[in-house]
């Protein structure tokens, strides 16, 4: 069955055997080891069967490991890549497994970056189990060296010495590691540790010894360099030795028991002791990843498979947040149907409770359209700096002691020139000058500076049954009451209700007494009022 990709299976190969673990969630599930022949070949490929979609983690305990600190311009981006690559390809040119660790800065003027370039030698052994992760379509993750694993092992155990020789006895060997100020400079490993307890303490010795030539031969330290010689064991099983190097060579030693620190990464000391790297895989399982060293051709199936995680991640999240939107429309396609539904009960309240209201009104032979289209007017008159209103009420005051005038237009102007002519085609005037108009006031000088306002009006006598005296009779009154009042400047009455001018021949007779009795009294006034303020221009 396949497994899930949560989990994580981390290999260490080594030059005689691989072994196998499976994490999950940070945690050992299990560990088996295969042996580097045909059987334990097919082994390890019958066994990756079962995790093809399961991210690998491959690590390298080898002999074959070079190591060379070099300072290399400070450059960011793609320069520095290019910079790190073209001196792994001086370096390690045709060597498949290499990378460039970055250390620090230095503090001189120039402030140079400190690499250490790693790689491998001689792969031999490690090609056949990548080619059968190849084989079965797994995800290989990358490819690390032991040792800079056994430098996160020093942080983790809170070693501070600026020079540590780190001793661990593994199942490849005796590997010892040096560490300047907690960061990797070089690892060896020696093959064939003896298995007798007396020989230990002088193979640590002749070993330790042979490191630190190499140091000062490479000039890591001098011969004057205090190293501080740290073992460690599962059981105690150094502590006679350190105190044996440490009274005969007069080296500073130290002895950690990694006991509590396996049992705090959840690992069984037995299982330990019988698989000391289980320590280093335990770190890498649980996030404490460190440089590459293979080449890109070989992780890209993980990459795709980190591609395609990420696409569906964030195919999902749209999605999650499309349904969230889509939901939010409903849910406020509901609140607005919810809403106008109210709105239309609420209407149907207050038409009912207008209707019974409206049956108490009083009757008006003012029709509500009528009514409306007044109230409309107004207020467009009230959103005029000047307005009718003035003549209107003049107008108004008049006809209140006149009922019989009954008003058919009226036309405001507002002008300083009161000579202007009225422009209602309704009435013609015949006449070339009536009495009245003759015996008119004159009128007053034209003030360019002062507005003057100026009525026109259209009106008849209502009920007119052919008394033509007394429709004159009532023109004049009218005209009388316009003029008396304070606000009015001048009244010309432009049309008579009857023509009483002498130039106008008459004509009729007396058979159309009805036609004649039907015509309307029409007559037509010009009145201006008194001057306005010519308004200040801002």
């Amino acid at each position: 069955m396949m497994k899930s990709s949560q989990n994580r299976l981390v290999l260490c190969a080594t030059a005689h055997s691989l072994l196998a673990g499976l994490w999950h969630a940070g945690k050992l599930q299990g560990s088996q080891t295969f042996a580097n022949d045909a059987t334990g070949h097919d082994e390890f490929a019958e066994f990756l069967q079962q995790y093809t979609a399961t991210p690998v983690y491959l690590i390298a305990d080898a002999v074959e490991e070079d190591y060379r600190l070099e300072s290399v311009p400070h450059t960011t981006g793609a320069a520095k890549r290019e910079l790190t690559l073209r001196k792994l390809n001086q370096f390690y040119r045709g060597l498949e497994y290499r990378t460039a660790h970055f250390i620090n800065r230095d503090k001189n003027k120039r402030k140079d970056d400190r690499f250490l370039f790693v790689a491998l030698n001689n792969a031999e052994f490690l090609q056949v189990w990548v080619k059968m992760i190849q084989a079965a379509g797994a995800q290989l993750v990358g490819v690390y060296l032991l040792p800079m694993l056994s430098q996160v092992l020093v942080r983790q155990l809170k070693l501070m010495a600026p020079h540590i020789l780190l001793c661990e006895k593994l199942s490849s060997g005796l590997r010892q590691t040096y560490l300047h100020n907690g960061r990797l400079r070089m690892s060896r490993l020696v093959p064939n540790v003896p298995t007798a307890t007396n020989q230990l303490g002088y193979f640590y010795l002749v070993e330790t010894e042979k490191t630190r030539l190499y140091l000062i031969s490479q000039r890591f330290i001098s011969r004057e360099t205090p190293i501080n010689l740290v073992l460690v064991s599962i059981d105690g099983a150094t502590q006679h030795i350190s105190q044996g190097i440490s009274q005969e060579q007069g080296i500073e030693c130290t002895d950690v028991d990694l006991s509590q620190f396996a049992k705090n990464l959840n690992l069984s000391t037995s299982l330990v002791l019988q698989m000391p790297e289980l320590l280093h895989m335990q770190l890498l399982a649980s996030g404490h990843e460190v440089d590459n060293l293979a080449p890109e051709t070989l992780t890209k199936q993980y990459q795709f498979s980190r591609l395609k995680k990420s696409i569906t991640i964030a195919t999902l999240i749209i999605g999650f947040i499309g349904l969230c939107a889509a939901g939010l429309v409903v849910k406020q396609g509901l609140d607005y149907k919810s809403s106008l539904n109210q709105a239309v009960q609420d209407t149907t309240i207050q038409q009912h409770q207008y209707d019974e209201v409206a049956k108490n009104f009083p009757v008006t032979s003012i029709s509500a359209a009528d009514l409306k289209t007044a109230v409309q007017l107004d207020k467009t008159l009230t959103s005029y700096p000047k307005s009718p209103r003035r003549v209107m009420l003049v107008v108004s005051a008049a006809m209140e002691q006149s009922p019989e005038i009954q008003l058919d237009r009226l036309r405001w102007v507002l002008t300083n020139d009161i000579n202007i002519k009225d422009e209602d085609k309704l009435i013609a005037i015949t006449a070339p000058v009536s009495e009245s108009q003759a015996n008119a006031s004159p009128q007053p000088p034209i003030d360019p500076t002062k507005l003057n306002e100026l009525g026109f009006i259209t009106a008849e006598i209502s009920g007119f049954k052919g008394d033509y005296r007394g429709a004159l009779n009532s023109v004049h009154k009218f005209v009388t009451t316009l003029k008396a009042d304070a606000r009015v400047a001048a009244v010309d009455v432009l049309q008579e209700p009857v023509n009483v001018s002498s130039y106008v021949n008459l004509q009729g007779s007396t058979t159309d007494e009805q036609a004649t009795q039907t015509q309307p009294a029409l007559f037509k006034l010009k009145v201006i009022l008194k001057a306005l303020d010519m308004p200040e221009i801002k």
